[in-house]
């Protein structure tokens, strides 16, 4: 998503709309938020904005949430936004004729649990809670590498855990999940592809997926590789078929690679937002 984050929020209940919108700028003060009492208000922002997340209600005053859903997923801006339906009834929700519920509906929640959860939810999936500290494992041979990477960590405040060797990086990811209920609560594992020791890089990634049963989601991965000379080709079948979630090249460019590990933290973020 280019420019300024926002968030759609769909609600009939003026007092509704009111408190959401202060408890969420007050916790995200840089987040744009478009608050709408009724479909025809909705359909006027989605054309005009792209939205991160968009809530919305069952029962608006001019139209049915999910014929709205419906009419959303047919803006270019926001075919694919996460979609959240509020509701108290969910478990008998009815989906409109010929609107597949898993691809139109990110999620459910239930209005019973009440505002502050509903603002927690919200802000958890877009990882803008300040008490979640981004925590990285990263893995790295290389003196020089590690200089740059590591200072990068530093002046940002990013808590890391550095080692050289994939059999020290496994043994500390096992550590944590024991103390985690076989979870992680490591955010981001940042590996170099030449590391000491008998393993490399693509051979981590794959004992984090298969041994220690990390997926995707669970603990995305970055692999920091060299840039391909002139006469060659970067693997990406052997990147993304260890089980790469993204790679960068190096030298490590701090802009990048803030970018990259926003956008991996989210990717957990949001996985633990909808699978509490």
């Amino acid at each position: 998503m280019s420019g300024k984050r926002r968030l759609l929020l769909i609600d009939s209940s003026d007092s509704a709309r009111t408190i959401l919108f202060k408890e969420i700028s007050a916790e995200a003060p840089d987040l744009d938020i478009i608050a709408c009492g009724s479909g025809k208000e909705a359909l006027t922002a989605v054309k005009r904005f792209e939205f991160e997340i968009i809530t919305t209600g069952i029962s608006l005053p001019d139209t049915d949430g999910y014929q709205l859903i419906e009419q959303i997923r047919l803006t270019p801006k926001n075919k694919d936004t996460a979609i959240f339906v509020v509701s108290g009834d969910t478990d008998t929700r009815v989906v409109g004729a010929g609107m597949e519920d898993t691809d139109a509906v990110t999620a459910y929640f239930d209005k019973a649990e009440g505002h502050k959860s509903l603002v927690n939810f919200i802000l958890n999936y877009l990882g803008t809670r300040n008490d979640f500290p981004v925590k990285v494992l990263y893995v790295d041979k290389s003196a020089t590498s590690t200089a740059i990477t590591t200072s990068i960590l530093d002046r940002n405040n990013i808590e890391y855990q550095h080692f050289r060797e994939a059999s020290e990086a496994l043994d500390f990811l096992r550590q944590n999940q024991a103390e985690n209920d076989g979870d992680t609560s490591i955010d981001v594992l940042i590996t170099d592809l030449t590391l000491s020791g008998n393993m490399n890089g693509f051979e981590l990634i794959q004992a984090v997926r298969n041994d220690l049963e990390l997926d995707y989601l669970a603990l995305p991965v970055l692999l920091m590789t060299i840039e391909p000379g002139e006469d060659e080709r970067t693997d990406f079948t052997g990147i993304f078929g260890a089980g790469t979630n993204d790679f960068i090249t190096k030298p490590v460019d701090e802009i990048d690679l803030l970018a990259r590990l926003r956008t991996l933290v989210n990717v957990k973020r949001q996985s633990e937002a909808l699978n509490p």
